[in-house]
């Protein structure tokens, strides 16, 4: 994310509203914000998808009962139909968190709309 403000400040566009002397508030609000909400966006959906993705582990780690757990017990039982139903919860639990980024995304940032060619 660092590197990602780093390069949006650098654009001709910041400096061109440097150069008009616009308040710092306002030159990180209404030209840096929007264009860095698209990268942040994308990257936090990674993180959660991949935390959700992760459940087996992190319960295994903490000792928590619950789908990863179920998961991780119903393998060895050969118990395919619960396998089955709790690897979709867990495809479907990253396949909403990717919706719900990506209409964030196309709400946040104009430029992503689809057009009509």
């Amino acid at each position: 994310m660092r590197a990602e403000t780093l390069r949006v400040l650098d654009q001709e566009y910041m400096r061109t509203a440097r150069a008009k002397r616009l308040p710092a508030r306002l030159l990180y609000v209404r030209h840096a914000l929007p264009n860095l909400l698209a990268a942040t966006l994308t990257l936090s959906g990674l993180a959660l998808s991949g935390l959700l993705a992760g459940t087996v582990l992190v319960e295994n780690v903490f000792a928590w009962p619950g789908l990863g757990t179920a998961l991780e017990e119903s393998v060895p039982a050969k118990d395919y139909p619960v396998v089955q139903a709790l690897a979709l919860c867990v495809r479907g639990g990253v396949l909403l968190t990717n919706l719900v980024v990506d209409v964030l995304i196309a709400v946040a940032d104009p430029r992503s709309t689809l057009r009509e060619t």
